[in-house]
């Protein structure tokens, strides 16, 4: 009974392993407005390192973001659900809704800082393991406590990535 148990766990890690995905990503975070108005203004760019794992519909996705902005710094944890719109052959069309908190690194003390983002995102997957992906979406963050050194504490920005990274299984994902 034990070696068909530890048979299952043994083959059930392998199923688990095909689902999984690493991928950088590049981003650009253009904005549009701000806290005290609008317009157009460069809100830095930066780099997400991030885990995804499919399931029957959709992926969760979780990353780690670090953002440079011309006053600082920006770290973030981030959070998605990425539900796929249109797949065909190696294609995928598929939209990210998410949320990430972080710290903005400013002065001595971080400031705590969150966002909301949703991102249309057009993905390419190679018969092999490599995948490249690129989005545009639309990010509100806010720093409640930055409105203390500030007048922009809130931002609405509509970020562009670019990126690329590899399943850890030997099968291409089926979503």
């Amino acid at each position: 009974m034990k070696k068909i148990f530890y048979t299952f766990i043994f083959l059930s890690a392998f199923q688990f392993l095909n689902a999984q995905q690493i991928g950088l990503n590049f981003e650009s975070f253009p904005g549009v407005a701000y806290g005290g108005g609008g317009g157009y203004f460069y809100g830095g760019g930066g780099f997400e390192l991030a885990y995804q794992h499919d399931f029957k519909q959709g992926r969760i996705r979780g990353g780690l973001e670090y953002r440079i902005v011309d006053w600082g710094n920006q770290t973030g944890i981030n959070a998605a659900y990425n539900h796929p719109y249109y797949v065909r052959g190696q294609w995928r069309v598929s939209g990210s809704s998410g949320i990430q908190l972080g710290l903005a690194l400013f002065r001595e003390r971080p400031l705590f800082a969150w966002a909301l983002e949703y991102s249309p995102e057009l993905e390419w997957q190679s018969n092999k393991r490599f995948f490249a992906n690129m989005s545009f979406g639309i990010r509100y963050t806010n720093s409640p406590k930055y409105k203390n050194y500030g007048k922009i504490n809130a931002v609405l920005e509509l970020p562009v990535k670019i990126g690329f990274g590899f399943r850890l299984g030997s099968k291409p994902a089926t979503q």
